[in-house]
């Protein structure tokens, strides 16, 4: 369980890094992503929600 978090975690801090957005909001699209319920959902699948939830946020602000 705690590799999966550890590598969720980089996952998310480098596509946070490419859209240049700050860690507190990662931790807001994390939880916005456990609502989503995606857990058996593959990896590129994952980068593109997590893209998508980006552009809202970032949209949204």
């Amino acid at each position: 369980m705690k590799e999966v978090k550890r590598r969720e975690l980089e996952l998310l801090a480098k596509i946070c890094n490419q859209n240049d957005v700050p860690l507190k909001l990662a931790g807001e699209l994390i939880r916005s992503a456990e609502k989503l319920s995606y857990e058996n959902v593959s990896q590129s699948m994952r980068i593109k929600e997590y893209e998508d939830l980006i552009s809202y946020y970032t949209k949204n602000n």
